[in-house]
């Protein structure tokens, strides 16, 4: 049974529908009737407690699987935790879809718990979207609202241009699930192909079989289009108004049904044409090459984001030829093949920031440890560097080597706490007792802060923080790491464990 929300199960239903199938989810009351119906739709859920840590591990997972990971918090302040690991996605155009549980607008301010404003809230880096909140006896209006903006949301990801945030407003009484079966949503796909023979072949097919075709073109300022008389000969109908600038071409209002229209054009000034299609059930293609999703029709079902004058010459292409255009995919070797083929020890290896990762540059090849190298180097901040390696290895069997500092490794501890993180993930800290970039910065040793504030020196070890979190603990000590690290990597490889190792190895090297 799912929720009985209607917009939480429009949601559901469409992130089945855009392919999404993955989900980094944080504890809440206010997001559990989100995270029940992910559930009972069989999504990979992937629980994390601590939301500083979620995001980063939702990196993670992307990286290993290479498709768009939701992250489900709930409202208040779990969503501004994410914020750090949502730049880092941004500023490396990873699709994290951030959907955050929030409380009535009318309660911010009014001294409720957890009730703040939440749309925007990670606008510099994700692009931000509101889901209107639904009840069982709003009109059919209200349903193509929601309907459209989810649709708009999960179609902005599809353009993998980095994280898209959606906040879903949650009206109490709010744990009841008696609705048998999500609803069957309209689906809005967006395609921005690099070349017209990239236009996926099944919508050329459509176009190809369409036996009342129509081309409606609104407000149009551009360039005239050169291939409309063509189109006209190949069977096609066109609506133009004369603040198209192509009323000659027209046919007037539409008199028959029409299975296939292409809307291309701004606004219309007959408002006849707007409500004579919106009582038809026509596949609507929009052309245009904005990321804009306008629906004047209510029956979007395709976005094109291509030039108009180009899309109309391929159009009348298209008819002429009769037959679709196909791209020639290239050939694919799956991550476990090129594993295998490399005869690699890890199949991916992470690299905290700072320290660590400058000293794995000048003295680690990543091709004889790793098929793949990561680093969060999107903003280069030292959180989340554990996470994104735990995120990782939670979507493969491979073993993951993440090696990093003292100061990452602290600030990013709670990446263990996980359920299922197990022996496949294998740690090297190096602790060196502070941060060891500041006394690298010429002129910076000369200030008497420089230990105690700068560099955060410190006497703790990583010894408890295993225990708490039931991992393998080892510890070395090194005063040449460089001549040290095979023997330590060895024994980090070949220890038994159920759950994640870490091999503490106290650097001595002042040249670390």
């Amino acid at each position: 049974m799912f929720c009985d929300k209607p917009h939480v199960n429009t949601l559901t239903s469409l992130l089945l529908a855009h392919g999404l199938h993955d989900a980094v989810v944080c504890p809440g009351s206010r997001n559990a009737v989100i995270i029940h119906n992910l559930h009972e739709a069989d999504f990979n859920l992937y629980p994390v407690t601590d939301e500083r840590s979620a995001a980063f591990i939702a990196i993670g997972l992307w990286l290993a699987i290479r498709r768009p990971i939701i992250v489900c918090v709930t409202s208040g302040s779990a969503l501004l935790n994410l914020l750090p690991g949502v730049a880092e996605a941004a500023f490396r155009r990873i699709p994290l879809f951030i959907i955050s549980a929030d409380r009535p607008a009318q309660w911010i301010g009014q001294l409720d718990g957890q009730t703040l404003p939440q749309h925007g809230a990670l606008q510099s880096y994700a692009s931000a979207w509101t889901l209107p909140e639904l009840t069982p006896s709003d009109t059919a209006e209200h349903h193509w609202y929601c309907n459209r903006v989810a649709n708009e949301a999960l179609s902005t990801l599809s353009k993998q241009e980095g994280p898209v945030h959606l906040n879903v407003p949650i009206s109490e009484p709010l744990f009841s699930f008696s609705v048998p079966q999500l609803p069957v949503e309209r689906i809005i796909h967006t395609y921005h192909p690099l070349a017209l023979c990239d236009i996926p072949e099944h919508l050329q097919q459509i176009i190809l079989q369409a036996k009342a075709p129509l081309l409606v073109i609104g407000q149009y300022e551009d360039t005239p289009l050169q291939d409309l008389q063509k189109l006209k000969s190949l069977g096609w109908k066109v609506f133009a108004e004369n603040i198209s600038n192509h009323a000659e071409f027209s046919d007037g209002l539409p008199t028959t049904s029409h299975d296939v229209i292409v809307h291309i054009g701004g606004a219309f000034v007959n408002k006849d044409i707007k409500l004579l299609l919106r009582r038809q059930q026509p596949v609507i293609i929009r052309i245009d090459d904005t990321n804009e999703m306008p629906d004047t029709f209510c029956h979007l079902a395709y976005k094109l984001r291509i030039p108009v004058p180009t899309a109309v010459n391929w159009l009348s292409h298209l008819c002429t030829a009769g037959t679709p255009q196909v791209a020639v995919s290239p050939s694919n070797h799956s991550l476990a093949t090129l594993f295998h083929s490399q005869k690699c020890s890890f199949v991916a290896l992470f690299l905290g920031n700072s320290t660590a990762v400058r000293w794995a540059e000048r003295h680690i090849s990543r091709h004889r440890l790793a098929e793949h190298t990561y680093c969060n180097r999107g903003t280069n901040g030292i959180e989340g560097c554990l996470s994104v390696a735990a995120g990782y290895s939670l979507a493969t069997k491979h073993l993951v080597l993440c090696i990093l500092g003292d100061l990452s490794f602290f600030y990013d501890a709670n990446a263990l706490w996980n359920v299922r993180l197990c022996a496949n993930l294998r740690i090297m800290l190096l602790n060196n007792g502070h941060g060891g970039i500041f006394s690298k910065l010429p002129g910076l040793a000369q200030s008497p802060a420089l230990t105690d504030y700068i560099a955060a020196s410190h006497p703790f070890t990583a010894k408890g923080i295993a225990a708490s979190f039931d991992c393998t603990y080892l510890s070395q000590t090194s005063s040449d790491l460089t001549a040290d690290f095979d023997c330590f990597l060895e024994k980090l490889m070949e220890v038994s464990s159920e759950r994640p190792v870490v091999m503490e190895i106290f650097v001595e090297d002042e040249n670390y």
